[in-house]
């Protein structure tokens, strides 16, 4: 009797790690380039072979997805814009806006979502709306611009064909993977972007912001976060070097006409004043995945005369032929600004950079400490009055297991909490070395004691 074998499906392959899928999706932005080029539409059948090509199998295997699909899309935009953008920046506004429309509408939509892009909100930015958020910043190649959510570079390239220097931040790991490769020579951070002041390197002090953060989600936050882009617009403003312009795409709610937001950006205009701020029908980011309706606010880092005061908005922009008729009609032009960023390149790898400086360097000769030691005696701590605390939340405050000889008490009443009070601190074993000065000054005994 002859048996006839069952077909068995194709074996689920282990997805790419981020360094390797950025790698892949380069390859296929790669193929798919020379389709934009001719000015062929890129379907959905030109799209999935090149990706099985770069990947070396299909999205049934679970080698990628089409989230990878509509990046490696992205990043063959982004190689587009780079050959053909120094020219296409020659012609007038419209026909650029018209160009660059043309290409966006090469590309397929993107009708499917990843469980990361939905948590993360990572709706990247239209190209057409991203030229004229570049074209209201001003651009030019004195500029450091940051992009604290750049997500596929798609508003970095604009900055890069002006000439500006780049500063990237990206949470998520595949796109950050993927911008080291599409912008090998700028560095590429992966802070959260709503606290990008209080991580980004110091001498990282951007003239330029341009951002697309996201509308309402937070890292590591479960549910809605309603303030999340205005956290990131805040703390971006907060590194923005003084005279500087930040340019924001939000969601259209976002708005200092809302009642809502109005106390809000009441507190931003403190530190930075609101030049313009137009809502954007939600047709201008459908083959992105939305309808969303978005707003562009441009703001500059120059305190406003009356931070209730805000401009006039010219409305909902239909598209973006008529969001860039607004913006060159309402957007003054930045004023001078002395870079504050080093003059020399940012490095890509700053860490390493620092670790290769460091050790072409001969070590420091030990520094010649002069000092005295502490002198103190170790002594056995007795409980409370009646082996009890009171009934207090707080204590006195004494020193339990050392007296310091030669210590002044503190001017004021100390505390400690009740159960620090009831607990002896260990005795220590060690005499701390400290300057002559110091202890000759008689400092209080409590300072003494943290050392």
């Amino acid at each position: 009797m002859t048996l006839t074998a069952l077909a068995s499906p194709a074996p689920r392959e282990t997805p790419a790690s981020p360094t390797h899928r950025a790698l892949a999706l380069c390859r296929a932005a790669d193929t798919l380039l020379p389709l934009l080029v001719q000015g062929v539409a890129v379907d959905a059948r030109a799209v999935r072979a090149a990706m099985e090509a770069a990947f070396r199998g299909s999205d049934a295997q679970g080698l990628w997805d089409w989230k990878d699909a509509y990046e490696a899309c992205e990043a063959a935009q982004l190689l587009f814009l780079r050959r053909f953008g120094p020219a296409l920046s020659r012609q007038p506004s419209a026909a650029q806006l018209a160009m660059i429309s043309k290409i966006a509408g090469l590309l397929p939509s993107q009708t499917r979502r990843s469980q990361e892009s939905q948590a993360l909100q990572q709706f990247s930015t239209p190209t057409p709306l991203a030229w004229i958020a570049a074209r209201a910043a001003g651009l030019g190649a004195g500029d450091l611009v940051l992009e604290p959510s750049a997500g596929t570079g798609l508003l970095a390239i604009f900055a890069e064909i002006a000439g500006a220097e780049l500063a990237l931040n990206e949470l998520g790991d595949g796109r950050a993977e993927l911008l080291g490769r599409l912008f090998p020579a700028s560095p590429v951070s992966r802070f959260d972007a709503a606290h990008i002041h209080d991580h980004l390197d110091a001498a990282v002090i951007p003239t330029v912001v341009l951002m697309n953060p996201p509308f309402s989600a937070g890292a590591h936050v479960q549910g809605r976060v309603a303030d999340a882009a205005l956290r990131h617009m805040a703390s971006a403003l907060a590194r923005l070097a003084d005279g500087g312009r930040l340019v924001a795409i939000t969601g259209a709610g976002l708005s200092p006409h809302n009642a809502a937001w109005r106390d809000a950006f009441s507190r931003l205009q403190q530190r930075g004043r609101i030049l313009f701020s137009a809502a954007i029908d939600g047709s201008v980011y459908a083959r992105h995945g939305t309808t969303t309706e978005t707003r562009l606010t441009i703001i500059d880092r120059t305190p406003a005369e009356d931070p209730d005061h805000f401009p006039d908005s010219p409305g909902m922009a239909a598209n973006a032929a008529q969001l860039l008729a607004w913006v060159d009609a309402h957007v003054p032009p930045r004023g001078a600004v002395t870079p504050v960023h080093p003059t020399r390149r940012l490095c890509s790898k700053p860490a390493l950079h620092r670790a290769a400086s460091a050790a072409r360097r001969p070590a420091p000769p030990p520094a010649q400490i002069s000092g005295r030691p502490l002198g103190y005696t170790v002594c056995d701590w007795s409980p409370p009055v009646g082996d009890r605390l009171t009934e207090a939340l707080y204590e006195p405050y004494v020193l339990q297991s050392i007296a310091i000889e030669a210590a002044k008490s503190h001017p004021t009443p100390l505390v400690q909490s009740a159960s620090m009070a009831s607990v002896c601190p260990p005795k220590p074993g060690y005499v701390p070395l400290l300057p002559d000065g110091l202890v000759a000054s008689r400092v209080v005994m409590q300072e003494l004691s943290r050392i």
